[in-house]
């Protein structure tokens, strides 16, 4: 059982309040039958209102912290900022698809110290502060034991702007899950990818081309867990975005980028 601090609490009662609203218009959008450039109107309506509700509660919590909300720019240093996705997966939720969440992330000098994502429909809060494990709704979790890859489910995250270098990695992954993992999934939410990594429902994942405002939530929840998330070179994800990362427990990262460099 974890006693979520001060920081923690600030950030769930801020999402606490939007989870309501944003339940309430999935299931709007399940019903709608109008024009698709209605839909788009109506999601960007909903985000805007997730945007403004944490924008107002994070900023008076601590005025004094900068926001980075759907934003990817260099903070200051020896400053905290606020790191916050309205809604990871949106294509997800704009055509009804049960799988996009909200994240909450704290930044300071260049580092991730506490990181929050919400399922609003499944009712999991993924959490983790630096050095003090990651949890989901307060049970701690970790990254999946397995040693080899011939049991292991792997999920893939391909952003369609990739560019040519990164779509060549992604069907180097896709070969080697063909030879290698028992199953292949595509979900379309990074975020909640890096959460069921963490909590061990997947056990390697491949993403490429985020920017560090997509990392933030994943890297310290994976760290926590047990398991990294770096680029091809080892460096950790969120200080190289936009690169090809790779997320998995200490034995199959090793093995993975082994196998990678040999096809290669």
């Amino acid at each position: 059982m974890s006693n979520k601090s001060p920081l923690l609490n600030i950030m769930s009662q801020s999402l606490n309040k939007v989870t309501r609203n944003i339940v309430r218009d999935f299931g709007e959008i399940e019903n709608l039958q109008i024009a698709s450039s209605s839909i788009n109107d109506f999601v960007s309506k909903t985000e805007k209102k997730i945007y403004e509700s944490l924008s107002y509660d994070l900023t008076k919590s601590r005025p004094e912290w900068g926001i980075k909300i759907n934003k990817n720019f260099t903070g200051d240093k020896d400053k905290y900022y606020w790191v916050v996705e309205t809604l990871n997966g949106k294509y997800n939720f704009l055509h009804g698809l049960p799988y996009f969440c909200i994240t909450i992330s704290v930044e300071y000098n260049n580092e991730i110290i506490a990181t929050i994502i919400l399922d609003p429909l499944r009712d999991e809060t993924f959490f983790a502060e630096k050095g003090k494990g990651s949890f989901v709704n307060d049970r701690r979790i970790r990254v999946t034991k397995r040693a080899s890859l011939n049991s292991c489910i792997f999920s893939i995250y391909n952003d369609k702007k990739s560019n040519k270098i990164q779509k060549i990695n992604c069907n180097t992954i896709r070969s080697l899950a063909i030879n290698y993992s028992s199953l292949t999934r595509e979900f379309g939410s990074s975020a909640l990818s890096f959460a069921w990594l963490a909590c061990g429902k997947i056990d390697c994942l491949f993403i490429d081309n985020l920017d560090k405002n997509q990392i933030a939530c994943g890297s310290l929840l994976i760290k926590e867990a047990g398991g990294y998330l770096t680029n091809t070179k080892y460096i950790d994800a969120y200080k190289s975005p936009n690169e090809f990362i790779i997320g998995a427990n200490p034995t199959l990262h090793k093995e993975i980028l082994k196998k990678l460099n040999n096809m290669n």
